[in-house]
């Protein structure tokens, strides 16, 4: 196996991610009622917190050794999550993980510009509009990466018009109706993750959570705090860093549940109140290179 995964711990998964690929095949070659396309979609739907979470790790730590291997793997994580080769690594890599603490230049920022908090519904729906005119946006400081966006997304596009030529309505079903939902979730998600906090620190940037069900769904996503100082830290790692660092992280930003909104603290509820900020002898300060990004190799 170490020939073909950068770290054993991906093997599940990559499993996981193929099973849900499975079932769409064999529900898109061998289920005829429309009706039962739907329920399996809606089924897989409950989980597509998952694979979300699992394309977002493997563009931060590519899961295979092979370059076209991960090509392929992605390919297969868009038929699933809806989004294309090299988007992560454009918008989320680069562009989130580079600018959060700047909330004019984060491409996935919740703040307005008279400095008010975005409200939920409209970070979501703002938020999955402008994500492709952000990629362009940065890819143009990025040509090469951005011309393997354009090459790897029409890939993925020919591959699920394939299949709406095939069957147009199990394909707008079982692959086509989910992805918005996909998209909304996982905005829905990063608003929660960092919307109302104080970006002055990466240790009160995001919300964290120690919930064994949120990081079972997420693969370890709610140690976010620890995933946004080492990006590029392999997401089974993220626990050990997390307990490092833990002490340092006020108690507003951490919970034990599977909503992130348990998490007490909101800044423009305590704009008003002097707070002391972390040290900055108790973590290293955020010094992000272009190696940081993840780029998917």
């Amino acid at each position: 196996m170490r020939s073909i995964y950068r770290h054993r711990e991906d093997i599940a998964p990559s499993l996981v991610a193929l099973c849900i690929f499975v079932i769409q095949l064999l529900t898109f070659f061998f289920v005829d009622s429309l009706w039962g396309v739907a329920s399996v979609m809606l089924g897989l739907l409950m989980f597509s917190a998952m694979p979300g979470s699992i394309s977002h790790n493997h563009h931060h730590v590519p899961t295979f050794m092979r370059p076209w291997m991960n090509r392929i793997y992605e390919v297969m994580l868009f038929l699933e999550v809806g989004i294309p080769p090299y988007a992560w690594t454009i918008h989320h890599n680069i562009g989130h993980h580079k600018d959060y603490l700047d909330q004019e230049k984060d491409p996935a920022n919740w703040r307005l510009p008279d400095g008010s908090v975005m409200s939920r519904i409209r970070y979501d729906i703002v938020g999955a509009l402008r994500i492709y005119p952000e990629i362009r946006k940065i890819g143009r400081h990025y040509p090469e990466l951005y011309r393997r966006f354009r090459i790897w997304t029409s890939v993925a596009v020919l591959v699920l018009g394939v299949f709406i030529l095939m069957d147009p309505l199990k394909a707008l079903l079982l692959f086509v109706a989910p992805m918005p939902f996909m998209y909304l979730g996982l905005l829905d998600n990063t608003y929660m993750q960092h919307s109302d906090l104080d970006t002055r620190s990466e240790l009160t940037a995001s919300r964290n959570t120690s919930s064994r069900l949120y990081n079972f769904i997420s693969w370890n996503l709610g140690y976010h705090t620890a995933h946004h100082m080492k990006p590029n830290l392999h997401w089974s790692r993220l626990p050990v860093f997390h307990a490092q660092i833990e002490s340092s992280i006020p108690a507003g930003m951490k919970c034990d549940s599977v909503l992130l909104s348990a998490c007490s603290y909101r800044h423009s509820a305590l704009a008003g109140v002097r707070r002391r900020l972390p040290s900055a002898h108790q973590v290293r300060p955020l010094r992000w290179r272009p190696a940081q990004a993840g780029l998917p190799v």
